[in-house]
């Protein structure tokens, strides 16, 4: 008996670390790049944008306010596929009303499929589908897909701009209704709102087919309201600074947001949302209504700040998923039906299919470095503090195994 129960523990152990194999973070920046390249300063401009790429290292990236094919180009030749690095591509680069989007892509993760551009009542909105490059993929293989859309919204504090975005946001939601798209769906760019309670910003929220959420849910007034101030994305500059002109006034407006449909944000189609990873890139707090380079900045180094400062009035927005592999935890699972941690309480909750007398537990986090280790009821009580991330519980009993995820807030 005490041989098939440690048997049944190295079976458990084992399918818990080819889960873990099977999971890989992937990374998603939107940028308002301030009408690049722009008629001057060009080199010093795409080599400020080069530091900022070097540091965030996005998969996937994608920008507003793109003038031309020409700076398409630029960037992916001069700023991403730079020292050694040749895995970035980008979309087809389409001219339309004003400046364009794009999408540069790290072709070692991910492959392009298909593009399409949303006519709006001003600017195109982008729609990028694109999939996750499984390990050893082949033809057959069915693997996670993910529809990026980037849009560059009407500006302006008038109740005129406000109604252009209210279209633009409807027609949009439209566009995906009459597809009846669903599935991993993210929204992002310069949506120029000020207040979550704006018509635009509850179109996308709440209206169609298909709702987004706020990764980090904090929705409300953020204009001018300090209260937000760590995820304020514009203006970088208080006074006038910086390439290519821009708004001055210091960071004190969320214009920069990414959205995710319900399937990204309860992982439903093997792509997660990864709690704690959303961020504006460089606002550590402090800045509110100042230079994002003023003083000492303790979110980004400061040669990263200075170039956020001058390379445009925007921060960029960020944020990670986890993807899940063709076999996946859930496959594995035959006493677990769920599990939760609650911080609160510092507890981990293990809903069981049928009644058991022991519970074997062991924690490992993505890396495959195990946590805790511990005996117990159904309820794991006082485990050890978890940063926020996902994390895999192999769970054995007398009448069987599971490893199954849970997520940490």
């Amino acid at each position: 008996m005490n041989f098939m129960r440690y048997f049944a523990g190295f079976i458990a152990l084992f399918v818990s670390l080819v889960s873990i194999a099977q999971l890989d973070t992937v990374s998603v920046m939107y940028y308002n790049l301030l009408n690049f390249p722009g008629s001057s300063q060009e080199q010093t401009r795409v080599d400020t944008l080069e530091d900022i790429i070097a540091y965030v290292k996005p998969d996937l990236f994608l920008v507003n306010e793109l003038e031309s094919l020409y700076g398409a180009n630029l960037i992916l030749s001069n700023a991403m596929n730079v020292n050694g690095i040749t895995h970035y591509q980008r979309a087809t680069y389409y001219s339309g009303p004003d400046t364009q989007n794009m999408l540069f892509y790290n072709e070692d993760k991910f492959g392009l499929i298909e593009q399409f551009q949303i006519t709006t009542d001003l600017r195109d909105i982008s729609e990028y589908h694109l999939y996750y490059k499984e390990p050893n993929m082949n033809a057959s293989t069915d693997t996670v897909h993910l529809w990026a859309y980037s849009c560059h919204l009407k500006a302006g504090s008038y109740q005129s701009d406000e109604d252009r975005r209210a279209l633009e946001t409807s027609q949009f939601k439209s566009y995906l209704d009459n597809l009846n798209r669903s599935g991993n769906l993210i929204l992002g760019g310069d949506f120029n709102i000020y207040s979550s309670s704006e018509v635009a910003c509850q179109n996308i929220l709440n209206t169609g087919n298909i709702p987004f959420y706020d990764p980090i849910n904090q929705l409300g007034n953020w204009n001018n309201n300090s209260f937000y101030q760590e995820i304020h994305t514009q203006s970088t500059r208080a006074s006038s600074g910086g390439f290519a002109g821009g708004a001055s006034g210091g960071l004190d407006d969320r214009f920069d947001i990414i959205f995710a449909t319900d399937d990204i944000m309860q992982g439903n189609q093997r792509l997660t949302y990864l709690p704690g990873s959303y961020k504006s890139i460089g606002n550590d707090g402090n800045h509110f209504n100042g230079n994002i380079n003023s003083g000492t900045n303790t979110a980004v180094p400061q040669d990263i700040a200075n170039a956020l400062f001058h390379n445009s009035d925007h921060l960029p927005v960020y944020m990670e998923m986890v993807v899940q592999g063709t076999v996946g935890v859930t496959e594995y699972s035959t006493v677990v039906s769920s599990a939760f941690y609650n911080s609160l309480d510092n507890s981990l909750y293990l809903r069981m299919k049928e009644p058991v007398k022991h519970i074997d537990l062991t924690i490992f986090d993505l890396s495959g470095k195990q946590v805790c280790q511990t005996s117990h009821g159904e309820l794991i009580n006082i485990l050890p503090n978890l940063n926020s991330g996902i994390y895999l519980a192999q769970v054995i009993t007398e009448k069987g195994m599971s490893a199954v995820k849970f997520v940490v807030e």
